[in-house]
């Protein structure tokens, strides 16, 4: 049977008694309301049926949930009811007992697990409830803080299992009151196995109806599992493209399919504005995050447990957002903001014309209730800082300083002699998302742009840089950074696999220099493996990454899959890397000639036209990393996005700009193009689908504009959030113009529990049954037309003045005045006036764009 006919199978019995002792307290009826909505919305396929007062008839019931009053109250007292509940029970049907339904006749511990003997002992308090490490109910969750009434006292059958224990302070025991305070460690909750296969679960508390949301999950995951249901998949968002592997696949969407989406979607809420730094709005280049059951520990929400969304701004703040309505807490609610640091304001000009603070995904450690990011401020430069999740504090020995000269003291790749920056001023970019090693020890720090590329070690228990490793050992300036937007992804084991990229004439012929490259590295990042295309030399002479966007490990395998500037998607096996440790390769342009697993043609190209040359600034074909997802036959699917182009030396994007491949063995096919859709700057696809892929939705952020456009400014670009069913490619739903607002670069969304959420100045969310087309007040476009007054023009004044800083002493992926020459006339009109350097040229008159081209001439 497969997963979803056995949730059909099953069915959920909710049994409320009669509250009587006021507002808040014994509310069985309110509360078992409220499970089912949790229910609902967690078990979508699953029955629920909900019975005020015992119900006449069990029916086919998987489990019960009893939340009564006992002992002399319990509805189990009638003969009747108690005949009908062991039947149950010897049929294998699992039971929950809340607060006093575990509190009655000892005769109940066989079903239950254990009983409470009468009402003589109780304590109210609030406690910090621990959850067992290797309990299926409290899988992913940490300590939760509650207010309750608990009984320190229970008779507990054989084989009965500890769920939450809590440091107890009894104030009644054997109906007197206890005047000494006295620590109990006592179990709160207990699951158990029945001998005849029947499982239970029974917590203690539930005596006020507020203590109910703290334990959502873990009762949610308490009655799956005592029905034989699979548990309920945790919804969090730990990293860019949703995990350490960097899959992209959210695998666990029951609400959103093609169907749904294409019948009725559209805008569920959205936060605020996100704070301006010196009057400008933020932009969210890093990808929003998710926190499933996260329990505040400060503010004047201190105790509530919320689902939140985590954003981090370009002017170095970090936020929890609530994501979703909770009694009178609204969507969208700023939960905490955590100021890092004022941002770095970059020279000669500030990257996309905005601060930058934060421009990397930040990263989650679950486990240990931690948040890490970086950020750029103008004093200390670049710092990794560890925030409290529940609270947005910077924990102790925070934040640890990420300069150059410490990771050449730990440099794993080090060269004979250390090399200084070129740069009259530092414009390093930590843009590629942060990792973590498997056991959180490590945090994964990646850095690019158009100074070399540094994989940083961060020691997280003792904080401090403890490795690195230079994309080049002897770092020329401008080469070899892994500034893509993925960042590292993490395997399993531990293995680190990351992708180096270029600038204009990177290609240096000499050892231990991964320019270009696939590197595997392991946890102390020392090499364990490498890949480098064909053509690394042509490419790496025209500002054509590989690593522009990242890499996916691909599910069930230790296969790998690479998008990169020039459109092309590399398949590789990262247990058999065809590089060696050394050096890399000879050049060639002979495609037959490269180790990766498309075939005897070499990688495949599938955002063309197919060039060495043209693929750089605007005419690059793709920046995002691919997405994969298997099917229920077995089947790996591979989704990719990018921008294909009208001809060679063309700006004009072109369809497809999203494509699906398969991974047949070790090779890849193309699948299915999207035709109907033409991106501009696409951030990288996620896949939304059930378990067993069906129902796959491929969503995509795009830019809306060329890599060149600023995002400052009346004119600043206005993404776009487009949803493509994954199977026939056709789409589904795109927001409406200026439904978004402006954002950052390479970003993606994230879907969790029916809503695909986006990042932009603020936390937009979508879903089903949403507003549609409901566009944001945007300021007025301002035109900055140019006056001609018929003056003698100077094209090498004009060029000095405004191009000199820049292409005279060029770095990474500025091309050189040379290179630009080399392009023609009417390319570097086209480029001044429409393409990559438009911003810069604002302000001059068509004459005298036409002068500054003679001059290059």
């Amino acid at each position: 049977m497969s997963l979803v006919a056995a949730m059909a199978a099953a069915s959920i019995v909710l049994i409320a008694g009669s509250g009587h002792e006021g507002p808040g307290r014994h509310e069985y009826a309110a509360g078992v309301a409220q499970i089912a909505g949790w229910l609902k919305e967690a078990l979508p396929q699953v029955p629920v049926r909900i019975s005020q007062g015992w119900p006449a008839d069990l029916g086919d019931a998987s489990t019960l949930v009893i939340y009564t009053d006992g002992a002399e109250s319990h509805p189990l007292n009638d003969p009747a009811r108690r005949r009908a509940f062991e039947a149950a029970m010897r049929r294998g049907v699992g039971v929950v007992a809340l607060h006093q339904a575990s509190t009655g006749d000892p005769a109940l511990r066989p079903w239950l697990g254990a009983v409470r003997p009468g009402l003589f002992d109780r304590t109210t308090e609030t406690a910090r409830l621990q959850p067992a490490p290797d309990s299926p109910i409290t899988r992913g969750l940490r300590t939760i803080e509650v207010n309750d009434e608990f009984y320190p006292t229970l008779d507990f059958a054989p084989g009965a299992v500890p769920v939450l224990s809590a440091t107890l302070h009894p104030q009644y025991r054997e109906g007197k009151p206890v005047l000494a305070d006295t620590a109990e460690s006592r179990t709160v909750a207990w699951s158990y196995q029945r001998p005849d296969g029947g499982r239970a679960f029974g917590y203690t508390g539930a005596h006020f109806l507020a203590s109910l949301a703290p334990l959502r999950s873990v009762l949610v995951n308490a009655i799956a599992w005592t029905a034989g249901l699979e548990l309920p998949a945790r919804a969090d968002v730990s990293g860019f493209h949703h995990d350490a592997r960097r899959s992209g696949w959210f695998d666990h969407e029951a609400a959103l399919t093609p169907a749904t989406v294409a019948a009725g979607f559209g805008q569920l809420w959205a936060s605020p504005p996100l704070a301006a730094f010196e009057g400008q709005a933020p932009r969210l280049y890093a990808s929003p995050l998710f926190a499933q059951d996260l329990q505040l520990t400060a503010g004047e929400l201190r105790g509530l447990s919320v689902d939140a969304v985590i954003a981090a701004t370009s002017n170095g703040d970090v936020y929890a957002i609530n994501a979703r309505k909770q009694g009178d807490l609204a969507p969208g609610r700023i939960l905490w903001r955590t100021h890092l640091a004022d941002p770095c304001l970059l020279q000669p000009a500030p990257l996309d014309g905005v601060p930058t603070g934060i421009l990397s995904t930040p990263v989650i450690d679950a486990a240990k209730g931690r948040l890490y990011a970086t950020a750029c401020d103008p004093r200390e430069r670049w710092q990794a800082y560890a925030l409290d999740l529940s609270s947005g504090a910077v924990l102790p020995g925070w934040p640890v300083r990420l300069d150059e000269k410490r990771l050449n003291e730990v440099n794993t790749n080090a060269g004979p002699s250390l090399v200084p920056p070129t740069r009259k001023h530092d414009f390093r970019v930590q843009r590629g998302a942060l990792n973590l090693s498997p056991d959180g020890e490590r945090l994964y720090v990646a850095f690019g742009e158009t100074e070399t590329g540094w994989l940083a070690a961060v020691n997280t228990q003792q904080p401090r840089v403890e490795r690195a490793f230079a994309a080049v050992a002897m770092p020329h300036r401008g080469s070899g950074g892994l500034w893509g937007a993925g960042g590292p992804a993490v395997d399993m084991t531990g293995y680190v696999y990351a992708v180096t990229g270029t600038g204009f004439d990177g290609y240096k012929d000499q050892a231990n220099d991964w320019t270009q490259s696939l590197v595997k590295l392991d946890r102390d990042l020392k090499l364990a493996g490498t890949y480098t295309p064909f053509n690394h030399c042509v490419t790496a002479k025209n500002d054509i990454d590989l690593g522009s966007g990242g890499l996916a490990l691909l599910p069930g395998s230790s296969l790998l899959a690479i998008g990169g500037k020039q459109g092309n998607v590399y398949l590789l096996d990262g247990d058999q890397l065809p590089g060696r440790l050394d050096r890399r390769p000879a050049c060639s342009d002979d495609a037959a000639s490269d180790g990766s697993l498309h075939g005897d043609a070499g990688p495949l190209n599938v955002f063309g036209p197919y060039s060495d040359v043209d693929a750089a600034l605007d005419l690059a074909r793709a920046r995002s990393v691919p997405a994969a997802f298997r099917t229920a036959d077995g089947q790996t699917h591979i989704v990719a996005s990018g921008t294909s182009k009208a001809a060679a030396g063309s700006s004009e994007s072109v369809a497809p700009s999203l494509v699906r491949l398969a991974v047949a063995g070790k090779q890849l096919k193309l699948e299915a193009k999207a035709m109907d859709l033409v991106f501009q700057n696409p951030g990288s696809p996620i896949i939304s689908s059930r378990p067993d892929g069906s129902a796959a939705i491929a969503w995509v952020l795009d830019e809306n504009a060329p890599r060149s456009a600023p995002l400052t400014g009346a004119n600043a670009p206005l993404p776009v959030l487009h949803a493509v069913d994954a199977i026939t490619m056709k789409p589904l739903w795109r927001s409406a113009s200026g439904e978004l607002a402006a954002s950052g670069k390479y970003n993606e969304p994230i879907v969790v529990r029916g809503q695909v959420i986006v990042g932009t100045d603020r936390i937009q969310a979508f879903g089903l049954g949403g507003r549609r087309g409901e566009t944001l007040a945007t300021s007025q476009k301002v035109a900055n037309a140019a006056v001609d007054d018929g003056r003698p023009v100077d094209g090498a004044a004009l060029y000095k003045s405004r191009c000199a800083a820049c292409h005279d002493a060029p770095q990474g992926s500025i091309p050189p005045k040379s290179c630009i020459a080399a392009r023609g006339h009417a390319r570097i009109v086209e480029a001044l006036t429409r393409g990559a350097m438009q911003v810069q040229a604002s302000g001059l008159t068509p004459r005298e764009i036409e002068a500054v081209a003679g001059y290059l001439q």
